[in-house]
């Protein structure tokens, strides 16, 4: 009997800590929700659609580039509505949510086409994204790539003396 208590303390602590639509929704429809919200950040940037960014990025926004730069959402939106900062339309090769409570985690991998200043800045990366449930939706908190590099093959060694 102790245990059921202990079983269903846990289950009802756990449940105070999922966002209100995974409560009523189920995982699969929290996932899904994650999903929308990605695709449209997505759509977002190819679009150059700051509004649409500026709500989808936390205040506390902050990106980790694939060489290590950390940029916070007002320097991602000032260099999107300036023109130095360019994303071509992708669609992810890979993409894994997993849930938190109220915070979701997405790993994608993401073909990506990113010119700054000119530059093509983009290629093939792994992402994690970190959103979390605040204000009545989910809010990318967090984001950090990391450069895929083509392996190479290992050249064969032989037994030496």
């Amino acid at each position: 009997m102790t245990r059921f208590f202990v079983l269903l303390a846990f289950l009802m602590a756990f449940g105070a800590w999922r966002p209100a639509n995974a409560q009523t929704m189920g995982d699969a429809a929290a996932r899904a929700s994650v999903l929308a919200t990605d695709d449209s950040r997505i759509r977002a940037r190819a679009e150059g659609d700051v509004t649409a960014l500026s709500r989808i990025y936390a205040d506390d926004y902050s990106l980790i580039t694939a060489e290590g730069e950390v940029r916070s959402k007002a320097v991602q939106l000032n260099e999107l509505k300036s023109g130095e900062l360019h994303f071509a339309p992708l669609r992810p090769l890979e993409r894994e949510v997993r849930l938190y409570g109220p915070t979701a985690l997405v790993i994608s991998r993401d073909p990506a086409g990113i010119v700054r200043n000119g530059q093509q800045i983009g290629g093939d990366l792994r992402m994690t994204r970190l959103y979390v449930w605040r204000q009545g939706r989910w809010q990318l908190v967090s984001a950090q790539a990391t450069r895929v590099v083509p392996s190479t093959p290992v050249a064969k060694t032989t037994n030496v003396r």
